[in-house]
């Protein structure tokens, strides 16, 4: 059983090798139109949530600090449980930096030359050359921004990936082998250590998630191991604080809250 995240630039085959590795290798991709579906059972998704499920960067300028927030902790919920899940292909929207420090995933990455990615997607998307350099260069900047802003990853560093495939040289389908004849291979596959971490990263992801739902939190930090959820943060008022530790608790599998959670005289004379 696998983990793969699949990232990369527009036109150089990311999606299209994502579904390739699901299909051969009989796993879920979980992708946009998926995240959209699960999301939209817990949430009414606004134009502007479309648009961050589709990595638009520019869609967070127009969101307030705590709607970003609560959709990023929602997102990183959803794409951390479908990870729990296991035999599962996890396209974009930062999952490579959600599931950094848990081994056994495989990271991906496809690249290709500019002029061949605009070469492709003139093709596909009938556009002029000159459109499709420009639409490319967005996107990838977009995608950047998108992962730096909440997530605070580098979604250009190679470091950030086991695997990077050129598919300006590399045919579909030798790149889809190339990543399933990895993924077989013991240290990519799901053991005890990759399902305990991604069950720990699921239960602070939840506890995020109802912590920013029920109040604004600065600077938050949550880590979660046997059940001890420690965090940290600040926030602007006492009663804001105890509000937040109610909403850590009461998220099922908690069994114990480490708080280093601090109010802030400063954030309380900017936001009140």
């Amino acid at each position: 059983m696998s983990i793969i995240t699949v990232s990369g630039q527009l036109g150089a085959l990311r999606d299209e090798l994502a579904l390739a590795i699901s299909q051969r290798g009989r796993m879920e991709c979980v992708d946009r139109h998926t995240l959209a579906e699960s999301i939209d059972g817990w949430v009414e998704l606004s134009r502007d949530d479309h648009q961050l499920l589709a990595e638009q960067g520019p869609a967070m300028l127009g969101m307030s600090d705590r709607r970003r927030h609560i959709f990023a902790a929602l997102l990183e919920s959803v794409m951390l449980q479908y990870a729990r899940r296991g035999n599962v292909v996890l396209v974009g929207r930062g999952a490579n930096q959600m599931l950094r420090l848990v081994p056994g995933v495989l990271r991906v990455r496809t690249v290709a030359p500019l002029e061949l990615r605009a070469q492709r997607l003139a093709a596909s998307e009938d556009l002029d050359l000159d459109t499709a350099r420009q639409l490319a260069t967005a996107v990838d900047q977009q995608r950047r921004a998108y992962v730096s802003h909440l997530l605070g990853g580098d979604w250009s560093s190679p470091l950030g990936y086991d695997l990077v495939l050129n598919t300006g040289r590399l045919s579909l389908e030798q790149a889809a082998t190339t990543v399933l004849d990895l993924s077989a291979h013991e240290d990519f596959q799901v053991g005890d250590e990759t399902e305990r971490l991604v069950e720990e990263l699921v239960l602070a992801s939840r506890v995020r998630l109802a912590m920013v739902q029920a109040v604004e939190v600065h600077a938050l930090e949550v880590e979660a191991e046997a059940g001890v959820v420690t965090l940290e943060g600040y926030l602007a008022r006492q009663e804001d604080l105890e509000a937040a530790l109610r909403a850590a608790q009461e998220v099922e599998g908690v069994q114990k809250v480490q708080s280093h959670l601090e109010v802030s005289s400063t954030l309380s004379r900017l936001l009140y």
